[in-house]
């Protein structure tokens, strides 16, 4: 079972799987900035925050390194960002992947066809993982075979981390904040209706 002190020692703070596709272009600029930003002290050092794009295509992972990297330049910051090729289809690749960070954030969907492999390796060496799927079959299904083995090494896996949740989590929140106010209790149930939805393919 992995504790906090084992996690801590590793390699990476965060990898970024699937940083080359679109949401994960998206996110891994984000990344840069904000990590960047937390870099910095008070006292006016900067702390190293090591982290890793990783993916299936060495060539495109060198492409966004050196677009995240011209991005960082003019910015007093020291975070370095690594490459980690994996693939969903190599279980060896997830592991080394696994093993080396803390934290791994997915961007690699449709995650019913690309998912599990991923959640199979963090759950066996107990690395956090993120992902923001709104596939529900697909959670029940990780739940149902991961949980447990989740609990055992220390893994904590959250999925619907964007778009897809925060809706009804934003929703359901400030439900039970007018209901608290107003009527001095939290509601029992929610249920959450979409009226209207306008959008179309990603990126």
């Amino acid at each position: 079972m992995n504790n906090d002190m084992d996690t801590q020692q590793r390699t990476y703070a965060v990898v970024l799987y699937g940083a080359t596709s679109f949401v994960g272009q998206i996110t891994a600029h984000y990344l840069a900035q904000f990590l960047a930003g937390t870099s910095k002290q008070n006292d006016g050092d900067t702390q190293s925050v090591t982290w890793a794009i990783a993916g299936r295509d060495q060539e495109k992972l060198e492409k966004l390194q050196s677009e995240l990297s011209s991005a960082q330049q003019n910015g007093d910051t020291k975070a370095k960002i690594d490459i980690i090729v994996a693939n969903s289809n190599d279980d060896a690749s997830l592991d080394k992947m696994t093993e080396q960070t803390q934290v791994i954030i997915s961007t690699v969907g449709p995650y019913l066809k690309y998912g599990e492999p991923l959640i199979k390796s963090c759950t066996k060496n107990g690395t956090d993982y993120v992902d923001l799927t709104g596939e529900a079959i697909f959670i029940k299904d990780m739940m149902d075979k991961y949980q447990d083995a989740a609990k055992q090494s220390g893994a904590r896996i959250v999925n619907s981390c964007g778009f897809d949740s925060i809706p009804s989590d934003l929703g359901v929140y400030y439900t039970q904040q007018q209901a608290e106010k107003q009527f001095d209790e939290a509601c029992t149930v929610i249920n959450m209706r979409v009226k209207a939805a306008k959008g179309g393919l990603s990126g």
